[in-house]
């Protein structure tokens, strides 16, 4: 008697295990996540004022650098502790400008209040003070002289 014929059995496969892909595409991502922002960042260095993070050491010279490189109207003293800021005023027109004050004052983070204060400020009120996380501020504002500010970093 004759066996029926069997067919032959099916050489093993191998499953793959989705391991292998998944450690991939979570390097492809994390490459992704680091390598983006270099290759496609925003140097925005040169885009007007802006804010002084806190990890900054210098702020101050930075708000120089930025607002009045030629230092016309700033002068730091105290090992960049105190900056001196002169604005133009009527008959002395040797200073900073308005706009470049408010960028002082916007890289400095100045809120809006105070630096509303500095330029409602007239002569016979006189020199005052006033300050924001960081820093202190005391001022004089004349018409004539200008607004002169010294802000002193804590």
């Amino acid at each position: 008697m004759t066996q029926p014929r069997q067919p032959p059995p099916a050489p093993h496969v191998r499953k793959s295990s989705p391991i292998p892909w998944v450690i991939f595409a979570v390097l492809v991502v994390v490459a992704g996540i680091v390598l983006v922002p270099k290759l496609f960042g925003n140097d925005s260095a040169d885009d007007g004022p802006q804010p002084v993070a806190a990890a900054e050491q210098d702020p101050l010279l930075v708000a120089v650098q930025k607002c009045d490189p030629g230092k016309d109207g700033t002068k730091l003293s105290d090992s960049n502790r105190k900056l001196t800021i002169k604005g133009a005023g009527v008959k002395s027109p040797d200073g900073l400008s308005e706009s470049a004050v408010t960028c002082v004052f916007d890289t400095l983070q100045v809120p809006g209040a105070l630096a509303d204060r500095m330029y409602g400020t007239v002569a016979a009120d006189g020199k005052l003070q006033g300050d924001w996380p960081g820093f202190t501020a005391a001022w004089t504002n004349d018409q004539n002289e200008g607004l002169t500010v010294t802000v002193t970093r804590d």
